[in-house]
This record gives structure tokens, sequence and C-alpha cells, in this order.
């Protein structure tokens, strides 16, 4: 079947979901849509459906396991994201973007691949992140402590948590080879106005 993508300057949903319940949802702009990558804009300001009281380590983790949580809207704040999913990837880049200076930092946020809806795409975060400087040469593991709680907590299994660390280890080979693993022409990109 043939994929339907979105044009530049639609409005979607990113949505986090969790044993099919929505853990988190972002309305997004998209800046490009093809069969390499999926571009969206999170801009400032952007009230998204967040879960309430939630915090890093066992009372988000707990929340996961019950599946007990309620979403309020919080307003998103400055400076936006510019999300690059390199397409299929089990990542997705947030890479901060001011109004002026293009992109500032690299953020790796793994997660289940992107899978794409009439309204936008669903994914699920899966703990560690990585964030990589602005030129690409030095780069930090970040979460790997919520990692280890998680495999505790019974969130994940050993083999989930292998899977995810050579997701992460995979990316930084390249990046010491000198390969960045998605689309780094953005790095000049700048919000139109009308995104924003």
């Amino acid at each position: 079947m043939e994929t339907s993508y979105f044009s530049a300057g639609d409005s979607i949903y990113m949505r986090e979901i969790l044993n099919g319940k929505i853990w988190t949802s972002r309305p997004v702009s998209v800046v490009a849509d093809n069969s390499d990558q999926t571009v969206t804009w999170l801009s400032p300001g952007t009230l998204i459906d967040y879960p309430r009281d939630v915090q890093h380590g066992e009372i988000c983790f707990g929340m996961w396991l019950s599946g007990e949580w309620s979403l309020e809207k919080r307003e998103f704040k400055y400076p936006g994201f510019l999300r690059i999913a390199p397409a299929d990837a089990n990542f997705e880049i947030f890479a901060t973007v001011p109004e002026v200076g293009g992109v500032q930092s690299w953020y790796v946020n793994f997660q289940r691949p992107l899978e794409r809806l009439v309204d936008g795409f669903t994914t699920m975060d899966e703990t560690l992140d990585l964030i990589v400087e602005k030129d690409f040469k030095n780069w930090l593991r970040r979460d790997e402590d919520e990692l280890e709680l998680a495999l505790k907590m019974g969130v994940y299994t050993e083999e989930d948590v292998s899977r995810i660390l050579e997701n992460c280890i995979a990316v930084e080979s390249k990046l010491s080879l000198g390969e960045v693993p998605w689309d780094i022409s953005w790095k000049d990109w700048i919000p139109p106005k009308i995104l924003g």
C-alpha cells in the first residue's frame, strides 16, 4: 500500500502510547515528510498533553506499570524543537532551535520507531538519551541510571535493556567515525514565523 505523506505546514500530533493509552500528545507542524525522514516543529508556547504530577524515576515508572495517570495541558517552553526522525529509526532527534543561530544542540531520544496515523504518529520513549554537541565531536549519555531503575522495577526486561543500549552504541559508533546518522542539513534551519 502506498504511503500517504503529510505536506509541509500540516498540523499533526506526535503521541506517545503505552499499552494503548496516551502518555503524551504534542501538536507539531510538519516541515518535511518523505520516504527518508519525517521532520516536525514543536513551537514554543504550544499546549501539550502531559501526565499530571509525573516525575522522573519511580513515580514515572510506577505510572507506566500501573497504567494509572491522567493528562493535563502544559505549555512547551522556549526554545522550540525541530524533531528529526529518520525513516524506521529507533530514535528521534530533538534539535534545540532558537529564533536565530540554527541548531544549538542535538538530543537523541531513543524510542519506538514512528508509526503513521491519519493525524500524525505514535511512538513511545525508551528512557535512554544521548546529548550531542553542536559540532558532533562530543556526546554524553543521559538517564542510564533511569534505565537501570526501570529494569529493577520490571518496566524493561534484560533483553529490552540490551536492545536499547545496542541502539545507543550504534549511534555512538557512527559519531566516533565522523558519520552522523541523521540529516544534518537542518543545522542552520530557522523556524519560519508562520510555524511559530
